[in-house]
């Protein structure tokens, strides 16, 4: 879709600012982020907005509360909003407040077009209301008589009201919604939303006469817009002025919201449109919600938030946007884990692409006196299929694809430099070759990792004496670099005893103190694995999961082991039995529904969302599998998070860790899955 367009309009939800900022509204802002950074990285005039909600009986309340007029207080969480997004290096165009006489303005136009249209009319209201959301609940949707969200009892409200005619825009929304397969985003949040449309949809309540603060309905003050009339329109409010941000940008290409306010902007606000007579946004792209490493809503009842610029002083916003972007799958909940940042912090940017661009401008200053030019792209290092799929995963709204994407050619560089060991090349021309080749991917590196880490895509170019222009030319043309070796990207960190990372670890009992982690002794996460080939002997289908298959599995032992496999759905039964497999032979045992596991068969994930078991080849069934850079220790009993700070990805269709592949007695372990594929 967007090959074909010259612009790129992208919004999010505006902030409620009754309360300090949280990680999931960082989380939006980036993710937002990432895609108007995509299409500027391709010349698109892009307009992207960002900003506050500011009306409301929250807000008039929470003010009242604090001893402040309601307008002095949005004023001061303002501030604090804008700070956040500074930090974060948010490149939004325009920051909207609905406090703003402009967006005053358009809303009551906007109601005064869908008024004279004849779908506003005027009624009573009562029902079950909650202030935290603004909304009237049915009694169906209570849990035992409270919000279904926040917990708390909810009001019983009569009052007067306007109401909107949605209930008349139900099948046309849904026609629009059923020849538009892009308009909602993933296709699960589509389907809810199609399937709520199968049912009955009534009129919405669009005034408020209790309270004053917000948007006054035009003809009669004693009302104000009810929140959602009021703060949906700020995505038109903002494009008005001047004059022709209207006619470029409209319709929106797509509004970047949370999973709990879909129902709004995926009905509510097309239909708005729809009366009023405006074309509709694009698309509407739904994301879940961050959650605690426990798999847990944060809340201030829980004690489980976690402040977004704590975690930034800790590492900076570069490290905080890329675990966003890394870490939480498109359109999914994500768990938020300082201990997992901290791991992706010293092995994938650290050891990775810190690592990565300081032995190239080391050998580059080495030998050729931090001089080299090179023709263009080299066929061994092609970057050109990197960034077909980098933007085909950016234009599909999966971030978390386009980031596998980058990282699995900064995995691809390190190997053949690995591989092709330039510092034992005496050759001149070959050691050219050899470097010019990695010095173009690392060109293609910085573009790609703009949307990501803006500042770090600055330092890689800095390093190598580029600029970063136009991504359609520079990164297929010859280059003359000038390398400097500056000081490390992600430098070894100090921890402190406000240290965040240390903190969650200390809390869990996981992890050894600062002291013993500085030893240069401690051992690498990946020698604690045994990894074993093995042969599926017998296979069944789990009686009591339907996602699981029950096998036996020969892994050298004098008896076959019990392993449990969520591969049903991808493969047969005939697919695997007697296949040779991967196994994590010391995984610590475990039942599943009733039946024991003893190890762990190692899968690709694929893009299509299916799953590919890794073969171990020729190798000898009980062959004990590794790699090269790390001498094996195995724990006699492995837990899952121990796996998982060993991340296993596939690169050249070889199964790899840190950039070096997995090898058997018999030669590398492949896989038949994309570049980047995660394995586990």
């Amino acid at each position: 879709m967007i090959e074909t367009q010259s612009t790129f309009y992208v919004t999010t939800a505006i902030d409620y600012p009754n309360s300090a900022p949280h990680m999931g509204h960082a989380y939006e802002k980036v993710v937002a982020d990432f895609y108007a950074r995509s299409a500027r990285l391709r010349s698109l005039q892009t307009h992207f907005v960002i900003g506050l909600d500011e009306h409301g009986q929250k807000i008039q309340e929470a003010a009242k509360k604090a001893g402040k007029a309601p307008k002095e207080f949005v004023d001061e969480k303002a501030k604090i909003f804008r700070k956040l997004y500074d930090v974060l290096k948010i490149s939004h165009d325009d920051f909207i407040r609905t406090s703003e006489s402009r967006h005053h303005k358009f809303c009551q136009d906007l109601y005064v077009k869908v008024r004279d249209k004849g779908d506003i009319y005027k009624g009573h209201y009562e029902g079950d209301y909650c202030i935290g959301c603004e909304r009237f609940y049915t009694p169906t949707e209570l849990e035992d008589g409270k919000c279904p969200v926040h917990g708390e009892k909810t009001r019983k409200i009569q009052e007067e009201s306007y109401f909107f005619r949605l209930s008349s825009y139900r099948e046309a929304l849904r026609k629009h919604i059923e020849e538009n397969p892009e308009f909602i985003y993933p296709v699960e949040k589509r389907n809810e939303i199609l399937a709520r449309l199968s049912e009955e949809v009534r009129d919405l309540s669009i005034s408020r006469s209790t309270f004053d603060w917000g948007v006054p309905v035009p003809d009669d003050p004693e009302h104000v817009m009810y929140v959602w009339f009021d703060a949906l329109s700020n995505y038109l409010s903002a494009i008005q002025e001047p004059a022709d941000l209207h006619d470029t940008f409209w319709p929106a290409d797509c509004h970047v919201i949370g999973k709990d306010i879909n129902w709004f902007h995926s009905v509510i606000w097309p239909s708005m449109l729809m009366s009023a007579g405006y074309p509709l946004p694009r698309q509407v792209y739904v994301h879940g919600f961050i959650l605690d490493k426990d798999g847990r809503k944060m809340s201030k009842a829980l004690g489980n938030v976690v402040d977004p610029l704590k975690v930034i002083d800790d590492y900076s916003a570069e490290v905080l946007r890329f675990y966003f972007l890394r870490c939480v799958a498109s359109g999914q909940d994500g768990n938020f884990s300082l201990s997992e940042l901290e791991d992706r912090y010293v092995s994938e940017l650290g050891n990775e692409l810190g690592n990565l661009v300081l032995r190239v401008a080391k050998l580059v200053n080495t030998r050729l006196g931090g001089s080299i030019s090179t023709p263009g792209n080299s066929e061994a290092l092609d970057g050109r299929s990197v960034i077909a799929d980098y933007f085909r995963h950016a234009d599909g709204r999966d971030h978390h694809r386009a980031v596998d994407v980058l990282w699995g050619y900064v995995k691809r560089t390190n190997a053949f430099m690995n591989d092709r060991e330039p510092w034992k090349v005496k050759d001149e021309k070959q050691f050219v070759e050899i470097l010019g080749a990695c010095v173009d991917a690392l060109r293609t590196i910085a573009y790609l990792l703009v949307p990501i880490m803006p500042h770090t895509a600055k330092q890689v170019a800095g390093s190598l004496g580029i600029e970063l222009n136009d991504l359609s030319t520079q990164c297929s043309e010859p280059g003359n670099y000038r390398l400097t070796m500056g000081k490390p990207l992600f430098p070894r960190r100090e921890s402190t005893g406000s240290d965040t990372a240390s903190d969650e670890k200390k809390n869990a009992k996981k992890t050894t103190s600062k002291a013993q982690k500085d030893q240069p002794t401690a051992v690498d996460p990946f020698a604690k694995l045994e990894l074993r080939v093995g042969r599926i002997v017998d296979v069944r289908e789990h009686p009591d999961a339907d996602a699981l298959f029950a096998m036996r599995v020969d892994v050298g032992e004098e008896e076959p082991r019990s392993i449990c496999a969520g591969l049903r759905g991808h493969v047969t039964e005939d697919d695997l039995k007697e296949r040779k497999v991967l196994v994590v032979a010391n995984l610590k045992p475990a039942k599943l529904r009733g039946i024991e596991s003893r190890g762990m068969v190692l899968a690709a994930d694929l893009p299509s969302g299916s799953i590919v078991p890794v073969n171990p080849g020729d190798a000898p069934i009980g062959d004990l599998v590794g790699v090269d850079s790390v001498e094996s220790r195995p724990k006699k009993k492995l837990s899952k998070s121990e796996f998982e700070k060993a991340p296993l990805r596939v690169e050249a269709s070889k199964v790899s860790y840190m950039g070096n592949p997995l090898r058997s007695s018999t030669g590398p372990v492949v896989c038949d899955a994309d570049d980047g594929a995660v394995v586990r």
